[in-house]
């Protein structure tokens, strides 16, 4: 019967929105897609007071597991319907950007809570978990040389490295969350019928220079820290900004590469495979992402930047990579 059935997808759809608000706070590149792709399933099948009622108990369950959870999760939802409801005239990469900086801003705001409720401090608490951490690397990798080290490296140097790059780990995180986000609640979208804009295939997505402003920050705060010394934290600004913003060139250069694959006909494993190869070539060795540094000014794919009418057309590009 028609009436059982669509009552059946929406209590499913609900529930997806609920376990994606309790799955988020631990693993929000799981949680959030989730919720987002049942809530984008009960807008578009007009279901939208249902929808908020499914957000408003995902956080209400979320925050009675975890009370600093509310942080979070309060203005994930609130941006994760403002999204939805939004891709049939906001552009998908216009939706990513807003939820990786409430994603980002919710989780910090989260940590800071739960710190404050133990009795300590986001800082304090950062810097033990970056300790516990080196701790159990160097106990997994058999303990420390005769010497202290580790591989050459000094624990200690290792932990306040990790402690330092904390808000880059939270941008990647966020950065992923919102994008995988996007990504599944536009494919719940379509698949209802509805016209949304969605990301466009990574062959063609081309993102804003405007990403090359805190790349020259980053160097500006490194030379303004070997100037002052680390004392005033500005190479840590730097460092930060500078692997956020490598994270976007790395996408902007698997864009040419994915390009490239799709010219000599390479097929789905074989792009998958590629990728997975490039991903870890360029953690020791950054080409993919100088190839996307390079790429604002030399266009290798010949991209309609210019022509702002030609450029949306290439977002609106739906079957992704």
């Amino acid at each position: 019967m028609p009436g059982l059935s669509h009552t059946r997808d929406a209590v499913l759809l609900s529930g997806a929105v609920v376990l994606g608000g309790l799955t988020a706070p631990l693993l929000p590149a799981i949680g959030f897609p989730l919720a987002g792709a049942g809530l984008a399933a009960l807008v578009y099948r007009g279901r939208v007071t249902l929808a908020a009622f499914a957000a408003g108990m995902a956080v209400a369950f979320g925050t009675f597991m975890a009370p600093s959870d509310a942080a979070l999760l309060t203005p994930a939802f609130v941006a994760l319907l403002f999204a939805v409801g939004g891709m049939q005239r906001r552009s998908a990469l216009a939706n990513v950007t807003l939820l990786t900086a409430v994603f980002a801003a919710g989780s910090l705001a989260s940590a800071a809570l739960f710190a404050w409720l133990r009795g300590t401090t986001f800082l304090a608490q950062t810097q033990e978990s970056a300790r516990a951490a080196v701790a159990g690397f160097v106990e997994a990798a058999g303990g420390a040389g005769a010497d202290g080290m580790l591989f050459g490296v000094d624990p200690e140097v290792l932990a306040d490295t990790m402690f330092r790059l904390w808000p880059v780990d939270y941008f990647a995180s966020a950065l992923l969350a919102a994008v995988l986000s996007v990504a599944v609640a536009g494919w719940a979208a379509n698949r209802t019928g509805a016209a949304v804009k969605r990301l466009p295939r990574l062959d063609v997505l081309d993102l804003s220079p405007h990403v090359l402003w805190p790349f020259i920050g980053a160097f500006a705060f490194l030379a303004a820290g070997r100037a002052m010394g680390d004392g005033a934290g500005a190479t840590t600004v730097g460092l930060n900004l500078l692997l956020g913003v490598r994270l976007l060139l790395l996408v902007q250069g698997l864009g040419v590469v994915s390009a490239f694959y799709r010219r000599i006909g390479l097929g789905k494993w074989a792009r998958g495979t590629g990728y997975t190869l490039l991903l870890l070539a360029d953690s020791v060795v950054p080409l993919v992402s100088i190839v996307g540094l390079i790429d604002f000014w030399a266009n290798f794919r010949k991209l309609p930047r210019e022509d702002s009418s030609a450029a949306e057309r290439v977002e609106d590009e739906n079957d992704g990579d």
